[in-house]
Formats: structure tokens, C-alpha cells, sequence
């Protein structure tokens, strides 16, 4: 494993690493045994919520790396795992947590270092996968970056960035029944604090799936048992994606809870054979034709007081921020 994964350093945008004390986070790079030639595609490969990105989905990425032909990155993106500045036991991130708005473009930025460093990649063949919150970051990514790819696995993600309150109206469930008093918003940020309406927008992929690529199929998979994030999560942005008239297909794991181990199909009992199982055949041959690394505009997405931009100098993805002119002037 040692020798066929890379730890490629990237310097990202607004942060201090815990680890580095610069800009630097770390990306972890998964090569085929064979090699790669200039028929290999590339994933980037997005863990959850407060797991060690130097270990999460270690092996699964090398299996990837070979059963798919990939160059596979994994992300070691800020405030989680390593990156946490003081991890307690069972809760290893910060609060405030950034909850998938730069640690959209930790993410980017890793891909983007990976294509430079192997420029023979298959640019038509340049694929995401997510599990949890790397199901968040994964979408976040389809806005974010929506020249780029070809196809999309999303499992067991989380949507719908809510507080408590805005849970329980919604009648997410599931995922309150270990703590009734906190939302993903709370965990995020503290009890008592939400986002302002800006930065709720732009954490929300339900909301801007309309920014999403117009012929990327996305392929979302949930437990029906899942005891983290409510099932429901999937159920919507399913339903939202299908109003949109997106290439989009949903896969409902019978029993499965948060990892898909509970599965009532010994073929489907974890997000990596998931994966194979309903989506392997879409990752060995979709393709993009046309895929430009750089556009010329940014990418722009409308949210309430203003537009957020992602342009892509050669620094990487950069995210900026455009107040509209009634919340600029009054601004105090």
C-alpha cells in the first residue's frame, strides 16, 4: 500500500493547517498496479464527517485503482481527523466545523494537484465518489466544479444542511435520535448558532442542484436503517434531481444502516460493494467529451445577499463572494 500511494501536499485557500502551520493540507494518491497510461481516469474519493484522511477508505481506494483503472485521491480537508486542532474521543473535528464550503475547495484543490501530477490522465473519465459528508462534499463538488465530470456516486450523504428545528419540521428523524437537541448545523457550529441565510445557501446542494451538470449521471445510495443521516436526505435531492430532468438513479439499501453493514444482501453490505454492485458498470464506461480544466468565466452560484464565484486560476479553485447591491448598501 506504501509504495502505490503518494501523499501529495496542496496549498489551499483561507486556512491554517494544525499539522503544517501554512497553508498546506494533504492529498493521498491511489495509482493502478499497472500504472497509469493515458487511458487511466482519475476519482476523487471524499470521506465523512471527523474521519483521518490519511486512513479512511485506504484500501477501498487501491481496489478502486485497480478494478476501475484510476488514479483515486483522497482528501485530508481542514477542521476533521488530523487537521482538528484538539480532537476529543469519539468526536475528532472542530467547532466551528466548516461543514463543506472551503473544505469544497480542499477537495478541488486535490483534484486539481493530482491532474497536474499526472497529466496523461483521461480527462474524459474524471469521477466522484462520497460517503456521509463526503456525500455532501461530492455534490458540493457537481456545483462547485461542473465542467469536470463524468459521473457521480453519492452514498449515504447528507443534503440538506439543517438545524434541529429545521430537522424536525422536516421530519428527519432518524438521524436526531441520538441527540434530539442537535441538527447537523449545531454539530457544525455549536448549540444555539446556525448560518446566516448566505452560508446556508451555499452548504445547501438541494437547493443549488439546478447548478449541478446538466448530463452527469449521479448515482445516490442510502440505508433505509441508516441511523446518522435520515434516508430522506437521498430521497430528496432524488426527487429534486428527477424535476430537473437529471440522469439520476437512486438505490434504497434494504436494512442498511450508516456504513450499509446491516444490509439484507450480503452483496450490498458496505458503501464499497454498493457501489460495484449498482454503479460499477456507469464507472467502467461513462465518459465527457470536451472537458476544459480551466473555463474562462467563473462559476457562479445565486444565493440570498449575493452571488459566491468559483474561478480557477492556477493557484486552484478559488471561492469569492459578490454582495448584491441592496445588501451592500446596507452593509453598516
Amino acid at each position: 500500500m506504501k509504495t502505490r500511494t503518494e501523499t501529495i501536499p496542496v496549498a489551499t485557500q483561507d486556512y491554517l493547517s494544525v499539522q503544517h502551520g501554512d497553508a498546506r493540507i494533504d492529498a493521498y494518491v491511489a495509482t493502478p498496479g499497472k500504472g497509469v497510461t493515458e487511458k487511466t481516469g482519475f476519482m476523487l474519493l471524499i470521506h465523512g464527517w471527523g474521519n483521518d484522511g490519511s486512513v479512511a477508505y485506504a484500501s477501498e481506494s487501491l481496489l478502486f485503482a485497480d478494478q476501475l483503472d484510476l488514479v483515486v485521491t483522497r482528501v485530508e480537508f481542514r477542521h476533521c481527523g488530523r487537521e482538528a486542532r484538539n480532537p476529543a474521543p469519539g468526536r475528532p473535528y472542530d467547532i466551528p466545523y466548516d461543514f463543506s464550503k472551503l473544505q469544497t475547495i480542499d477537495c478541488l484543490r486535490a483534484a486539481y494537484a493530482t491532474l497536474k501530477r499526472y497529466p496523461q490522465i483521461d480527462h474524459g473519465r474524471l469521477f466522484l465518489w462520497g460517503g456521509s459528508q463526503g456525500g455532501h462534499l461530492g455534490a458540493q463538488c457537481l456545483i462547485f466544479a461542473p465542467h469536470l465530470w463524468a459521473a457521480a456516486v453519492l452514498t449515504c450523504g447528507l443534503y440538506l444542511p439543517m438545524t434541529c428545528a429545521q430537522t424536525q419540521a422536516a421530519g428527519f428523524g432518524m438521524e436526531l435520535r441520538a441527540s434530539p437537541d442537535r441538527g447537523f448545523v449545531e454539530s457544525a457550529l455549536g448549540a444555539g448558532k446556525s448560518f446566516d441565510p448566505a452560508e446556508e445557501d451555499i452548504r445547501n446542494p438541494f437547493r443549488n442542484a439546478d447548478r449541478m451538470p446538466e448530463h452527469t449521471p449521479v448515482i445516490l445510495i442510502h440505508g433505509t436503517h441508516d441511523e446518522t443521516v435520515d434516508i430522506k436526505h437521498s430521497v430528496f435531492l432524488y426527487a429534486r434531481l428527477l424535476g430537473l430532468k437529471r440522469p439520476v438513479q437512486f438505490y434504497a439499501i434494504e436494512k442498511g444502516n450508516h456504513s450499509l453493514v446491516w444490509s439484507a444482501f450480503k452483496d450490498e453490505d458496505s458503501r464499497f460493494k454498493a457501489t460495484f454492485k449498482y454503479a460499477g458498470d456507469l464507472l467502467r464506461t461513462a465518459r465527457r467529451s470536451g472537458v476544459c480544466l480551466r473555463p474562462a468565466a467563473p462559476v457562479q452560484i445565486p444565493v440570498r445577499g449575493g452571488v459566491f464565484e468559483v474561478s480557477y486560476p492556477d493557484a486552484g479553485p478559488t471561492l469569492g463572494w459578490t454582495p448584491d447591491a441592496h445588501a451592500a448598501m446596507i452593509q453598516p
